[in-house]
Parts: structure tokens; C-alpha cells; sequence
């Protein structure tokens, strides 16, 4: 229909072939296909300049009333007025035909525009946003809603307000925000499971077996002195070891709480080993029983290298209950040994000869190495008390032993001792050092005191000190050249110290058999990584 009533603009080049108008216009016959050669004379008679004949059947101006396929048609009156008469003009023949072909050019370069419904132009500024919901989408999304809060038992309202949004980018900022609040949400929930945790008695105790291990362990390179730092920094290398969460870890406030507990924990262990090795010198077990006795409840398994250790560690504690006069639990009968005088300083020497009323220089001089050379003691009665039971041990142990960490009634005994001290240099008038070779470090006249009565692992600290610089010594003294390293330099000299525990405390008198079992890797990676320089 739309061929009846516009010009049409032919398709493509011009044509070449003469059966086509070479205006690039089709003919009538091509425009009207075979059915219209009955016009084809009209046209040809228009190029000629003569009248089309007219048509029987039709009235006045019904060729005027027809629509060409060609172009355009019109009609106009005769100058004598007797009437209307329609013509179609075709080509470029007669005085009217130029204007009127230019016309039809012109009309047939213009676009086709009529009739094409235009929309209505929206002042909203967020007309066609493809993301910005119409209303016909948030009535189709709220009725989807509503079938998804049907079968999944969510919030209806909720999903209908997020759906009111608007927008897909306000849409994805609100589920943003959910999602930023449920994160919160968990990590308050998180947080809420580590303190419970935290608290727990099951983790207390599997930590606290584990930090055992660690005090056991024999490449421990000291027992207070730098000790909670280094443990904490393998307590969070080795998180896995000791069954601990890395949020835990990660959390500052979770963080502090777990590093008091480790130190409590130290605090408690320092105090059982004490009292374990104060009473097994009471029963004058043997080493290798008293080592499976603090190994038993943290699950590792021992063998010589514990035996080295732990014997030098019960020598030292002799050594240290003599030298502040702390006879309560073990007395001075007992705790004295001929194989401890190599190991007396010569202000303990003098404090021994006088208590038990005998001459050491005479007993060293007599033995030559003989440590088991037996001598009569002439001790006052009043010397000697019975040993407390292990629980009562425990408990004094516990709450007099110094582990690093400061008390108030830690603060008190540092401070009578400090008063003491000062008195004492005022009597004696003499600038001596604290611990030389003529004295111990203990409370002595004329000497500041360095260990009082609860700084037992301090004394242990620095005894082991002196064991590391004497097998630096040796090492040094064999020269560049000699195979002996500084790693068994140090176990000799430990192993030194076993064989005269043994002697000296042979238990049942007889000597456990190791067994080839494995430790446990988590008791491995202790002893092999627990350990740094001084």
C-alpha cells in the first residue's frame, strides 16, 4: 500500500538496459509487472506530447483520482473552464514537464518519514537507565518474590523492600552491606568460640602438656631468662603443635590473653619440676625415674639425652637449697655429697664446714677423686628435719619459685634482700664482686646478694651459662684443627654430671634399657627448632 501512495526510489545502480527509464526510475510495465501493458500507450503518447485517449467507464478527473506507482499525479483546469482534466506527466517532454520532473527527483531523494509514530520525549532523568527498575519490573520482581519466600521460608517484606530499591547499583550496594554485616556478625560469633575456647579446661590442660614438653626438652637453652618471648614466638610458628587456632593468634585482644596464659603455665611448670626434683631427692630415686615422672603426664618419650639434663639440673638445685639456708623440706645431711665439692664455691665450703662440723678441704684432699669416700657427720639434731610430703612440696614450691614473673610478695623477699645486701656492705666496707670464684652469689657479708631464696632458675640460668662457655673453652683449647665440636663438648660435660648423679642416687640400681620407639613428631620439632643463642 505504502507503493501507492509515496515515490519510490529505485534500489541499487541504474540500470543499463533500455527497457528501464534511464532516470534510474522503473517503467510502468516493470512497476506494474505484466498486467499493466494496456497503459503502456498513455506513457508512450506523454514522451510524444500528444493526449492519452480517453478511458470508457471512468467519469470526469477519475484518472486524477488514480495513484501511479510511478511518482505523482495531478490535475489541473483548461484555461477555457469547460471542465477538469488530469494528465500524468512522465520524462521531461512539454513546457510543465521540467518542474514537474524536478519536483519528482527532489521528492525521491527525501527519506521516507511520514507516517512513522514517534514517543513521546520524557523529561525523567532516568528514562531508558537500563539500570533502573520500571514499574513493570518491580511488580514482576515482588510477584517472583513472592513465590521464592513461599518455598524458601524467607522474609517476604525484606525481599519486597530490597526490591524497592530501584536500581540494580542500589540493589548491589545493599547486598554489599548485608554481606559486609553478616561478616561482622560471624567474626562476633568467631570471637565469642576462641574465648570459650580460650577458657576451656581441655586446652588449658593440652597446652600446659605441651609447654611441659618444652621445659623438658634437653636443647632448652635456658629456663626463665628470655623464655616466655622465644616460647611465644614458637607457640605462633607452630601454631599446629600446640592445637591453636591462627585467629587466635591474628586477634590482639585473644592474643594478650593467651600470652598471660602461657606465662601462668610456665609459672606452674617451673614450680612442679622443683618440687618433682626436691622430692626425688628426698627418696634418693634415680634420674631415669624421675625424669619418666615428669614425663608421664605430657605424653613424650625420653631417653638419655632428658638422663644429662635433668641430672645436672637436680645438682644444682643441692647446690642451691644449701645456699639459702632452705632446710625445711630436705635437710642439710641430705642434700650434701662428697661429689658435690667440686661444685661448692669457697664461701659454701666455709657455711658446710660449719653446719655439719667437718673440713672439706681435708675430704677433697683425701679422696682424690674418690667421691664416695664416706665421712662421719657431727650435725646438730636440731639441723635436721623430716622432709614434707610431694603434695605439700608442690605447694610451697609454687608459691615461693620465681619464674620471671614479678608478685608482690616476689617484690617484698627482692627487697628485704636488697636492704640485707646493703646492710651487710656497710659492715664490711668492700667493693667485692657478686659471684667470683671465692664467692657463690648467695647472701654472703661484704657481698650484694644475687640469688635469694625464690630465684632458683635464675641460678639454673646462669649455671647452664657457665656449662656452654666451658665447652667453648675446650673447643678453643683443641684448636681449629681437632674434631671435637661445641655441641659434644657440651653433651660430655652433661654427661659428666649423669654419671656422678648416678652414683650418687643409683635408685633401684637398675639402669632402664632404651627402647627404639620413635617420639612423636610434635616432641621433635620441640627439641630440634625450641632453642636460640645467648
Amino acid at each position: 500500500m505504502l507503493l501507492q501512495h509515496f515515490p519510490v526510489r529505485a534500489q541499487g545502480a541504474p540500470q543499463t538496459k533500455q527497457s528501464h527509464s534511464t532516470s534510474g526510475l522503473l517503467t510502468p510495465d516493470a512497476a506494474r509487472g505484466p498486467g499493466s501493458r494496456s497503459h503502456s500507450g498513455s506513457v508512450q503518447s506523454a514522451r510524444s506530447g500528444s493526449r492519452p485517449p480517453s478511458v470508457t467507464g471512468l467519469g470526469t478527473g477519475s484518472i486524477g483520482r488514480a495513484r501511479s506507482p510511478l511518482g505523482f499525479t495531478h490535475t489541473y483546469k483548461p484555461s477555457n473552464g469547460t471542465g477538469s482534466q488530469s494528465q500524468t506527466a512522465v520524462g521531461t517532454s512539454g513546457p510543465h514537464d521540467s518542474s514537474q520532473s524536478a519536483t519528482s527527483d527532489a521528492s525521491l531523494d527525501e527519506l521516507i518519514t511520514a507516517g512513522v509514530r514517534r514517543r513521546r520525549t520524557d523529561s525523567s532523568p532516568t528514562h531508558g537507565d537500563p539500570t533502573v527498575l520500571t514499574p513493570i519490573h518491580t511488580k514482576r520482581l515482588k510477584v517472583y518474590a513472592t513465590k521464592v519466600t513461599g518455598d524458601l521460608g524467607v522474609s517476604e517484606e525484606e525481599l519486597h523492600d530490597f526490591i524497592d530499591t530501584g536500581g540494580i547499583y542500589h540493589m548491589l550496594i545493599d547486598i554489599k552491606a548485608t554481606l559486609l554485616r553478616q561478616t561482622d556478625d560471624a567474626k562476633k560469633v568467631e570471637l565469642a568460640l576462641l574465648k570459650e575456647l580460650l577458657d576451656s579446661k581441655d586446652f588449658k590442660s593440652g597446652l600446659q602438656n605441651h609447654l611441659t614438653a618444652c621445659m623438658l626438652s634437653p636443647n632448652i637453652t635456658t629456663y626463665v631468662t628470655d623464655v616466655h618471648p622465644h616460647v611465644m614466638d614458637f607457640v605462633r610458628d607452630h601454631h599446629n603443635v600446640f592445637k591453636i587456632p591462627v585467629a587466635m593468634l591474628e586477634d590482639v585482644e585473644l592474643n594478650v590473653q593467651l600470652s598471660k596464659l602461657v606465662s601462668d603455665l610456665l609459672f606452674s611448670i617451673h614450680g612442679n619440676i622443683k618440687a618433682k626434683l626436691t622430692t626425688s631427692i628426698v627418696k634418693r630415686s634415680s634420674i631415669m625415674e624421675t625424669t619418666k615422672s615428669l614425663a608421664h603426664h605430657c605424653g613424650i618419650e625420653v631417653d638419655s639425652m632428658h638422663w644429662n639434663r635433668f641430672a645436672f639440673l637436680r645438682r644444682c638445685l643441692h647446690i642451691f637449697l644449701i645456699s639459702v639456708d632452705n632446710y625445711k623440706a630436705v635437710s642439710l645431711k641430705v642434700l650434701f655429697s662428697n661429689s658435690l665439692i667440686p661444685s661448692l664455691h669457697k664461701d659454701l665450703c666455709v657455711k658446710i664446714n660449719k653446719k655439719l662440723s667437718i673440713d672439706i678441704d681435708a675430704i677433697e684432699c683425701g679422696i682424690h677423686g674418690n667421691v664416695d669416700q664416706d665421712f662421719e657427720l657431727d650435725t646438730p639434731s636440731a639441723d635436721i628435719e623430716d622432709p614434707l610430703d610431694e603434695d605439700q612440696l608442690m605447694h610451697d614450691t609454687e608459691n615461693a619459685d620465681n619464674s620471671g614473673n614479678g608478685g608482690s610478695q616476689q617484690e617484698d623477699e627482692d627487697k628485704n634482700v636488697r636492704d640485707e645486701g646493703a646492710e651487710d656492705e656497710s659492715q664490711g666496707g668492700e667493693d667485692l664482686p657478686a659471684v667470683g670464684e671465692e664467692n657463690s652469689g648467695f647472701k654472703s657479708k661484704g657481698r650484694r646478694t644475687v640469688y635469694s631464696s625464690t630465684k632458683f632458675w635464675k641460678f639454673m640460668d646462669d649455671s647452664l651459662e657457665g656449662i656452654h662457655k666451658l665447652a667453648k673453652i675446650q673447643v678453643a683449647e683443641q684448636g681449629p684443627n681437632s674434631s671435637l665440636t661445641y655441641e659434644h663438648a657440651f653433651h660430655d660435660i652433661l654427661v659428666e654430671y649423669f654419671q656422678l648423679d648416678l652414683v650418687e642416687f643409683p635408685g633401684r640400681r637398675v639402669v632402664l634399657k632404651l627402647l627404639s620407639t620413635s617420639s612423636p613428631q610434635w616432641q621433635t620439632t620441640i627439641q630440634n627448632n625450641l632453642f636460640w643463642e645467648i
